[in-house]
């Protein structure tokens, strides 16, 4: 009489890692994007995830920093250059960098973290002390300029959903509560921001002010 084959054991559980959860997340769309659905790409029960990713926000977020990584690693910033030019460089990798995230821009906060987006810090932060500023002084500024070009591109993605910023149009606002002949210098410039889209030149402004300033105090010493 012959044996009766012995049942199949199953195989190992699929390891799960939160670089695998990153990359089935990249394939989904913003709307699409749930524990479920990474879960369904992975071929794995949503419970599996949880070690890694606690709930839906928490994946957004991860998927946020990774796409802002990633996108900040390709900065074109060759070691040894001028500290203007490194800074300017920066600020406008930031903006960039934070457009592309679109609808998960509202699940990323600075600073980021990875290899990619950190070697871009180590370079600002080379120029700036080579350039004669101390290294705690090389950190404020660092923190400044990565705030100034975070700003930019969070308010690029949302003028890129509505035309009219909210700080004009509560401003706007408030005016028509007001006699027509009153705070007149103010209606000029919210008219001027109707007009025309910034299109980057409040960072273009704030980057010279600060640049400039910069300048003014390494010569002093």
């Amino acid at each position: 009489m012959q044996e009766s084959a012995a049942p199949r054991q199953r195989g190992r559980p699929r390891q799960i890692t939160r670089e695998r959860i990153v990359s089935a997340a990249r394939s989904l769309a913003f709307d699409e994007l749930t524990m479920q659905a990474v879960a369904d790409v992975l071929g794995v029960d949503p419970k599996a995830l949880n070690y890694h990713v606690g709930d839906r926000e928490a994946l957004r977020e991860l998927v946020a920093v990774d796409a802002f990584a990633l996108e900040l690693s390709r900065i074109d910033m060759p070691a040894g250059g001028d500290w203007r030019d490194v800074l300017r460089r920066y600020a406008t990798a930031l903006r960039d960098a934070t457009v592309t995230l679109g609808e998960l821009v509202t699940y990323f906060r600075l600073p980021a973290s990875g290899i990619g987006a950190l070697e871009p810090v180590e370079r600002v932060l080379r120029g700036l002390v080579d350039a004669g500023f101390s290294l705690a002084e090389s950190g404020h500024i660092l923190r400044l300029v990565s705030e100034l070009g975070h700003a930019a591109g969070r308010e690029a993605v949302f003028l890129s959903r509505s035309r009219e910023h909210p700080y004009v149009a509560d401003v706007a606002a408030a005016l028509n509560t007001t006699a027509a002949e009153s705070f007149p210098l103010l209606r000029e410039v919210v008219a001027g921001r109707d007009a025309a889209p910034d299109d980057g030149q409040q960072l273009e402004f704030s980057l010279d002010v600060l640049i400039t300033g910069l300048a003014a105090k390494l010569s002093a010493r």
